[in-house]
């Protein structure tokens, strides 16, 4: 039998819509979805929606997706293609971004999907960006037209939200 009468702590509970950047930004364009993630930090965003930078927090994802009814993820893909080449998918397609991944954290937002889908917490609007990466080198800094993809995706994810909440 429920307990309706047990409180609540709203400062617990998360907002509906998150945007998580998952990415190595030492690692030149591994963090492409971290400097997603900045960019959108700066831009007027709807209410309900949280922008967390997921870095290589590998362990913790599984928390901070949890709850939300619209997640999209951006992070750097090897996808076979030019550097630069933007890539959308959405959890259909989740075991082939797999094969594609090239973060060092790949393990932790697959693992994080899988287990919220064997437990029947996986939000049911899920949307991954990625970026192909040019340069994997020991640097900060996105290499030009990685940088310029990157920017896209800034609007393709502020485009996604405006449609959330015209919805």
């Amino acid at each position: 039998m429920a307990d309706w009468n047990l409180p609540t702590d709203d400062m617990n509970c998360p907002l509906p819509v998150l945007v998580l950047g998952v990415g190595n930004i030492l690692l030149s364009d591994e963090g492409a979805g971290i400097r997603v993630i900045e960019e959108l930090q700066r831009q007027p965003l709807p209410d309900g929606v949280e922008v967390v930078d997921g870095a290589t927090r590998a362990m913790e994802l599984v928390e901070i997706i949890r709850g939300r009814t619209k997640v999209i993820i951006v992070d750097a893909v090897a996808g076979s293609a030019e550097p630069g080449a933007i890539f959308r998918f959405g959890p259909a397609q989740l075991a082939e971004l797999k094969e594609m991944s090239v973060s060092v954290h790949d393990i932790g937002v697959h693992q994080a999907i899988s287990l919220l889908r064997l437990i029947g917490e996986l939000p049911g609007d899920i949307t991954f960006y990625g970026i192909q990466p040019g340069s994997l080198a020991l640097h900060e800094g996105l290499t030009p037209r990685v940088a310029s993809a990157a920017e896209k995706i800034v609007g393709l994810v502020l485009d996604d939200l405006k449609k959330l909440t015209k919805g």
